[in-house]
């Protein structure tokens, strides 16, 4: 009988299930190793067919070998320490701790970097130094790290948020800057892309930053961490309009596609969502990356709702869960909440932060229920990725 491996170079062999009753036409371990490669959400509706394969799926060791074929995600947690002051120089300096950590709440490795976190998308975490504003690409897993051009802007200062991307055909990152300055006495911006072209401080003269395109004149961009998430090298922005009256109706979000290096069609809000003039978009709006898919997350009273952009080509969105969050926002007004992941099963992996308390919790739909995963994960920036991080 063919065995499947554990992942850790090991043999599992395959349980034989009770034959009383049988299991159809194939043999057991082609059963096995074909429903080795379903998700658990499908498997735990499978253990319904019959005996034996409620016996085979409930099996210690088939739970063992599909593990190993579909690890837990592990989540990157970005925290900025309170500056220092430099005894040597009277220099105030910033250090950010970047935390690898699994679903149980276990930090599996943690990394210490001089500047601010400003970022996080895949497996990378950017890093912005304060005293002369360099920026790099720190993978926490394995040290490597992906320099970004310390050019100082000709025209006035860099904003300290660099979104960041992987282009699918190349391979390369790509990251962008927003510019600020002075024009006659009126603030102007313009934007400016990079590629970051190796992983080391030698290849700093060979990456430029050059300007982009302006967005579209009738959007206005909100450029935070919170308002802006980039999604198969896509990065979305976000508006300034969907606080408007009447946003429904407006140009919500920006988008800008990193291969291309042009912006494309703005894409409508969700119809029914109702949104009120002067929200302040990191409590009661944002955009997360979920499984690949672009969500506005609203916070509307004792709930967080996610609603799901299905057709961005007709702005049509659907609010996939309305989850109860009264018993956190009571605690705390400030409070915000982020959805990290959906997990197989679908449970939510959420975190919550205010005033300086955060937690992660899962979120199971069926059940409306929660439970804590880890208590005092205070973080600028969180992101979940479904491989390890290399």
């Amino acid at each position: 009988m063919a065995s499947s491996s554990d992942g850790q170079g090991r043999r599992v062999k395959p349980v034989r299930a009770a034959t009383s009753i049988g299991v159809g036409a194939l043999p057991l371990d082609t059963l096995y190793d074909i429903l080795l490669r379903l998700p658990a959400k499908e498997l735990c509706r499978l253990r319904l067919v019959c005996r034996s394969w409620r016996a085979l799926l409930s099996d210690p060791a088939f739970a063992a070998a599909h593990a190993a074929r579909y690890p837990e995600p592990l989540i990157l947690v970005g925290h900025n320490n309170n500056p220092l002051l430099d005894s040597e120089n009277g220099d105030w300096k910033y250090q950010g701790v970047i935390s690898v950590m699994d679903l149980s709440g276990h930090v599996v490795k943690k990394l210490r970097v001089d500047g601010h976190i400003t970022s996080m998308s895949l497996h990378l975490a950017c890093v912005k130094k304060t005293g002369d504003g360099s920026c790099r690409l720190v993978n926490p897993a394995t040290g490597a790290v992906h320099h970004v051009p310390r050019e100082d802007p000709v025209y006035g200062y860099s904003d300290r948020l660099c979104p960041f991307g992987q282009v699918a055909s190349t391979r390369e990152y790509k990251v962008l800057r927003k510019v600020s300055y002075s024009l006659n006495g009126n603030s102007r911006v313009l934007y400016e892309i990079c590629t970051i072209v190796g992983r080391s401080s030698a290849v700093h003269g060979q990456a430029q930053w050059r300007m982009i395109q302006d967005p579209p004149c009738c959007i206005d961009i909100d450029w935070c961490a919170k308002a802006s998430v980039v999604i198969d090298g896509v990065v979305y922005f976000l508006s300034k309009n969907a606080y408007s009256a009447g946003g429904s109706e407006q140009d919500w979000i920006a988008s800008f596609d990193l291969e291309t290096e042009r912006w494309r069609p703005n894409i409508r809000g969700p119809q029914g969502l109702i949104i009120y003039n002067g929200l302040v978009v990191d409590k009661k709006l944002s955009l997360v990356n979920l499984n690949g898919s672009l969500v506005i997350v609203h916070l509307p009273y004792l709930c967080m709702d996610l609603w799901y952009l299905f057709d961005s080509d007709k702005g049509l969105w659907v609010r996939q869960y309305s989850i109860p969050i009264k018993e956190y926002y009571h605690r705390s007004i400030s409070s915000s909440f982020t959805p990290l992941i959906v997990l197989d099963d679908g449970r939510i992996v959420i975190h919550i932060d205010g005033l300086g308390l955060g937690m992660l919790k899962i979120y199971d739909p069926k059940t409306t229920s929660c439970r804590a995963l880890r208590r005092r994960v205070s973080a600028v920036q969180l992101v979940c990725t479904q491989e390890e991080p290399c």
